[in-house]
């Protein structure tokens, strides 16, 4: 429901958004507008859908362009002042580029001036502190730590110079500080690339003939990382519009390319606070949480991978279902009049209809996409609607974000089924690829603030895990898997990988594991093991039983999908989204000289010789439980030897240091477990804080026997001698259990 509120001037208070999408606006900047300068093609430049259809425009007549994708809006910061009411036409309409204008000024006295709408454009923070800014981009590594970007160029400096705040989030009054966008660079390994952020904060207010108060209809965020390329000429102005440019700035087009592969970002934006509600987006594995700036500002922070959208378009003959689709949406009234086909707007993938205009239209789509693009976009949903207890409902400031690969998805935050006690969202795609071969993996992630879901499930403990439940209509179809829920900052997330489009929208369901029906606050009992639990690095896929994990082995990923996926020889699973790889400190030695290494997998520089391993006191940022069933084969279990010491990480891909000894002479061999010294040499008895010794209270008995237990299909032996024990050929030693390791064999 829309609550309509009475404010002073410029009011902005958390309302529920409507469907329509802000209006946009283009003006003249000082210079002249520029003659056309279209970047030549450029395969490695990503176009969006419209321009995509434009290049295959049918030769027949009374087609339509329908495509679902976001449609561009002007990022730059200015006012304007229009003589109608909302949806009406006509009258005069004002532009300024400050605050200060004196036509602005004016026309807020004059009550003919029926709407106001205002877009901030997000600047860097380090120029506008006190902003609508972004504070900080930087690039996050598969061991956790990040490199920073560097704002290295504002554009737009002409058209869009920006203002400093007047906003007053008590009173719900004045304007936030806006600025122009910023290109960030961010340089690894030598290499640098730079992204564009363009993020837009909007709202929109009304009032009646005669009146001075005004009514705040409208609020928006809208922001996107791109990696760009430059196509420079010295024709381009500040501000221009050109074919194939995300923007255009003195001499220079910035094109936008394809995301590097297994990139992650973390992204801490400061906004009004009048930006509340459910947030949507194309993230992969989204974490995030919220911070307080000050009285007037908050800081939203996220950290996810870009996300493969699948886009869906395509040339239609405008009848039947297509006009209906064009009648009911006005995308008609977008064409240019007398045009043999119609290249009209698209609609966004969040709009309050665009699940029903898509199924109307699905089967003319071919089951295909029309292109699949990584994308990093967080945007306010077009739908503050909610279905959650007024009580929830209360809680203040952005509450979640929700994210999907899917081409449409319902607006809003997903829905509350207090019989089932699931929260669902409908999402729909095309089954294939744009080669329509190729299957599109489903993906579908949201997190959430920690407080809003306990006051939902009436929950005062969270369980560790989630079922998530893929329903499809029509046939009723079910598939469902157990999930992490992750906790961090206040905030849980979860994500669901690995189903498939089918037909039929999807529904998505989140369901908490112990929540019952009658369950009030702190009355629900949680699992002691819930099934089909994940590990970290393992995603728990909705479907019979499979899960898939990340292999690495230097730059190469893999990804193994099974029952009990294990990585390749060599590979290691690659860490849990927002969980920082365990960091070892190693101390090496040459002569009387010591130093420390401290890494994911530290070596001794050369010339040196590893002694003691000890775990740093990095910890991971996101704790999640272990799956010991699906732990991989003939590696050390809690409790056997080689096992790493109480508050040590557990690589179970980790090379092990056993010294060896003959005589006076001493060796130190690494490898996989288990280790063997040489012929002739005998292991060394390790020393208390090394791996590998034996467990507390264990004699330690260089001398002694050692009983190992050899494994060939169902058959079975023991070999018991001195250290090496090594199995006959064709067996493998089976992992020891408690109480075996290197203890005399019993008379």
């Amino acid at each position: 429901m829309i609550r309509g509120i009475r404010v002073s001037l410029l009011t902005i208070i958390s309302v529920a958004l409507i469907s329509t999408s802000l209006p946009t606006y283009s003006y003249a900047a000082d210079a002249p507008a520029p003659m056309s300068m279209t970047p030549p093609e450029d395969p490695n430049v990503i176009k969006d859908a419209r321009s995509i259809l434009r290049g295959i425009e049918p030769t027949t007549s009374n087609n339509a362009m329908v495509y679902f994708d976001q449609n561009q809006v002007n990022f730059k910061s200015f006012i304007s002042l229009e003589q109608h009411g909302a949806g009406q036409t006509g009258g005069e309409k004002i532009i300024c580029l400050t605050p200060q204008d004196p036509k602005c000024v004016s026309a807020l006295a004059d009550s003919s001036y029926q709407q106001i709408k205002y877009d901030v454009a997000m600047g860097s923070c380090d120029a506008r502190q006190i902003a609508a800014c972004i504070k900080t981009l930087s690039l996050v590594k598969e061991d956790g730590t990040k490199i920073k970007a560097q704002a290295v160029q504002r554009i737009y400096s002409k058209t869009s110079p920006g203002w400093d705040s007047t906003f007053n989030a008590k009173t719900n009054t004045g304007y936030p500080g806006a600025d122009g966008p910023w290109l960030w660079r961010i340089t690894d390994g030598g290499k640098s690339t730079d992204y564009l952020i363009l993020g837009l904060v909007s709202a929109l207010f009304n009032r009646s003939v005669g009146t001075s108060t005004w009514d705040a209809s409208e609020k928006s965020l809208r922001l996107s990382i791109y990696p760009v390329k430059k196509f420079e000429n010295p024709a381009y102005v500040d501000g221009g519009s050109e074919t194939a440019c995300l923007a255009v700035d003195t001499g220079v087009c910035y094109q936008r390319i394809a995301f590097a592969p297994n990139l992650r970002f973390a992204l801490d934006i400061r906004i009004p606070k009048v930006i509340t509600g459910w947030l949507n987006g194309r993230l992969d594995k989204p974490s995030a949480y919220t911070e307080n700036y000050d009285e007037n500002y908050s800081e939203l922070i996220v950290e996810a991978d870009p996300l493969e959208e699948i886009m869906t378009g395509k040339w239609l003959p405008n009848s039947g279902a297509v006009a209906q689709y064009l009648n009911d949406s006005r995308k008609g009234q977008t064409a240019a009049p007398g045009s043999k086909n119609l290249d009209i707007a698209g609609t966004d993938p969040d709009d309050q209809n665009s699940v029903k205009y898509y199924t109307s239209l699905s089967s003319q789509f071919s089951n295909t996409a029309l292109t699949n693009t990584l994308a990093w976009r967080l945007n306010t949903t077009s739908s503050g609607a909610q279905t959650f207890a007024s009580t929830c409902a209360k809680i203040e400031g952005v509450q979640g974000i929700v994210t999907s690969n899917a081409s449409v998805y319902e607006p809003g935050s997903p829905q509350w089924d207090s019989n089932e006690g699931a929260m669902g969202y409908k999402i729909a795609a095309p089954t294939f690829k744009s080669d329509g071969k190729t299957e599109n993996v489903g993906r579908y992630a949201f997190t959430m603030r920690a407080d809003l879901i306990k006051c939902v499930y009436g929950m005062s403990k969270l369980p560790a895990y989630a079922k998530v439940e893929i329903t499809y209509d029509g046939n009723g179809e079910k598939k469902t898997a157990s999930v992490v829920l992750g906790q961090f900052k206040d905030w849980v997330n979860l994500h669901a990988d690995n189903f498939v489009y089918e037909n039929t929208p999807p529904t998505v369901k989140v369901k908490l594991e112990g929540w019952t029906k009658s369950a009030g606050a702190g009355t629900s009992t949680l699992p002691a093991s819930p099934p089909n639990q994940s590990s970290p690095g393992k995603v728990a896929a909705p479907s019979t039983g499979q899960a898939t994990i990340t292999c690495i082995k230097g730059t190469t990923k893999k990804t193994v999908t099974g029952t009990k996926p294990v990585c390749p020889t060599g590979y290691k699973i690659q860490a849990a989204p927002g969980q920082v790889a365990p960091q070892v400190t190693i101390t090496c030695t040459k002569g009387t000289t010591k130093k420390t290494v401290t890494g994911a997998k530290p070596v001794c520089p050369t010339g040196y010789k590893m002694s003691v391993a000890k775990p740093s006191a990095q910890a991971p940022a996101i704790q999640q439980p272990v799956d010991q069933a699906n732990a991989q084969p003939n590696q050390p279990q809690p409790g056997q030897p080689n096992q790493p010491q109480p508050g040590q990480p557990n690589d179970p891909n980790g090379d092990i240091t056993i010294t060896c000894t003959k005589g006076s002479e001493s060796k130190q061999v690494t490898g996989k477990s288990p280790v063997q010294c040489p012929n002739g040499y005998q292991m060394k008895p390790m020393q208390p804080g090394q791996p590998n010794q034996p467990q507390p209270g264990q004699p330690i008995d260089p001398n002694a026997d050692i009983t190992i237990t050899c494994i060939k299909g169902s058959d079975s032996k023991q070999v018991t001698g001195k250290s090496p024990v090594q199995c006959p050929t064709g067996y493998q030693m089976q992992p020891m259990q408690p109480g075996q390791p290197q203890q005399p064999p019993k008379p």
